[in-house]
């Protein structure tokens, strides 16, 4: 049994005879659901905890509806009174224990290869947890601590790899519970450490949860629109978050202090990377000096890191050569054309709200024999241009193959009447051109290019 009951007689107190100190929704779920009398009544509460984020609470409120559905229908052919013993006598709970923290990790993963894993981030709970000094600590930073983790949810070990990179500002090279233990708390030379376990990690977490909020969640209400608006281009359209540690970093060192800068800065530096094609490694160890950078730089001299054009340096011979050509199927080809949008647009709104974003060609890669497109470039040109930056444009609706082989006539009347939700920058364009041919392409080309150049 999971509960003891009181036993007044024989001076037994009752309690649970499981704890559960990194979990501690699981257990208020037990004490309200199934230790309470008629707690499996709450049929209502339970069918909210169906839906829950939490996959613990979401099985055990499924498996109670379900078992109590189950003898509703069958209690007149069922022997419940057999079926309680059986449950008493034959289902165990096994008590298993290991020396150290990664042999019980290892064990756990292979004996609960069918259950919830075991993340590294409930070991480093647990360890934390066990720094405490009293049991109002422990209830405080628990509650704490699982409300961080319910609001990243799948994304918590990526958060915690965040606060990692800021503290560390190195390369990963073995799993998160061990980067903490060897390179943050260094449990095996404690007069290094760089944070101390216990309340001292769960107030850092605490802090840099706030901090995510405000300028990555953007709940922050003295943001600029700027700053807003390229914050939700590159959580849309880049393919790493490499960048998101440095701004944290920023931000909780300098507050708004330039802020709008600095990200300008980070974003140029990282894009140009990413377009010249150079290796992820390399790409993070930029990353990596501009925060050793932040921390070097005192506040009364911020334009002194602003103004560093070695640590945000880019080749630009390279970059604009890779994004005159053609980036139709690149991965960073969609992320230009949203910096565009973002660049063009006054930043009067924050540009949010898109449930899909679809790269379209104005120009269409097949078009039909008969079509005004042939008369308007010959093969040479359609090769030059099908596959531009000047040719593409956004849309917020998924691919519309019968959309992309219409002529510019209809298509521009379909993009401006709303049909077709074309991105603001690429409306005003299109609405601004009678004709879309060689011309009208190299002259936007240029203008694309320049754009992003310096940007």
């Amino acid at each position: 049994k999971i509960y003891q009951e009181e036993d007044i007689v024989e001076n037994v107190p009752a309690r649970m005879r499981i704890t559960y100190k990194i979990r501690d929704k699981v257990e208020d779920f037990i004490n309200n659901f199934i230790i309470l009398r008629d707690g499996t009544t709450k049929i209502e509460e339970l069918e909210q905890y169906r839906e829950s984020d939490n996959l613990s609470l979401m099985n055990m409120a499924n498996a109670i509806i379900i078992l109590r559905d189950y003898f509703v229908e069958k209690q007149e052919h069922i022997d419940l009174q057999l079926f309680v013993k059986f449950i008493f006598n034959k289902a165990l709970f096994i008590y298993v224990s290991t020396d150290n923290t990664e042999d019980a990790f290892r064990l756990f993963t292979i004996l609960n290869n069918r259950g919830i894993p075991l993340t590294n981030a409930d070991i480093l709970k647990s360890q934390n947890i066990g720094a405490l000094k009293n049991d109002k600590e422990v209830t405080k930073y628990a509650r704490i601590w699982e409300e961080i983790e319910g609001k990243h949810g799948d994304d918590f070990d990526r958060f915690l790899q965040f606060i990692r990179t800021i503290l560390v500002q190195d390369k990963a090279r073995t799993n998160l519970l061990e980067e903490f233990n060897d390179k943050i708390y260094y449990l095996k030379s404690p007069t290094k450490s760089k944070l101390k376990l216990g309340k001292e990690t769960f107030e850092l977490i605490n802090r840099y949860n706030t901090i995510y909020e405000e300028i990555i969640d953007l709940q922050n209400d003295d943001l600029s629109n700027e700053f807003k608006n390229l914050v939700t281009v590159m959580k849309i359209g880049m393919r790493s978050d490499d960048w998101i540690p440095p701004i944290m970093h920023y931000y909780a060192k300098f507050g708004l202090n330039k802020i709008d800068t600095f990200l300008k800065c980070l974003e140029y530096k990282f894009t140009g990377d990413w377009v010249c094609g150079i290796t992820p490694t390399a790409r993070l160890e930029a990353m990596n000096n501009i925060l050793k950078a932040i921390d070097n730089t005192d506040a009364s001299n911020i334009n002194r890191l602003l103004d560093n054009k070695k640590l945000f340096k880019i080749d630009e011979t390279d970059f604009r050569g890779y994004i005159q050509g053609n980036v139709y199927g690149k991965q960073y080809c969609r992320y230009l054309l949203l910096k565009i949008e973002c660049l063009l647009s006054d930043n009067t709104v924050h540009l949010s709200g898109y449930k899909y974003i679809t790269v379209e060609h104005v120009l269409p890669q097949n078009p039909k024999a008969n079509s005004q497109w042939r008369n308007d470039f010959n093969d040479e040109e359609r090769q030059v241009w099908t596959n531009k930056l000047a040719n593409l444009v956004l849309i917020s609706q998924k691919k519309n193959s019968a959309l992309g082989n219409l002529d510019f006539e209809e298509k521009k009347s379909i993009y401006l009447k709303k049909r077709i939700d074309a991105f603001h920058a690429n409306k005003i364009f299109i609405e601004q051109n009678k004709k879309w041919n060689p011309a009208t392409l190299e002259k936007r080309q240029k203008e694309l290019v320049n754009l992003l150049i310096g940007n």
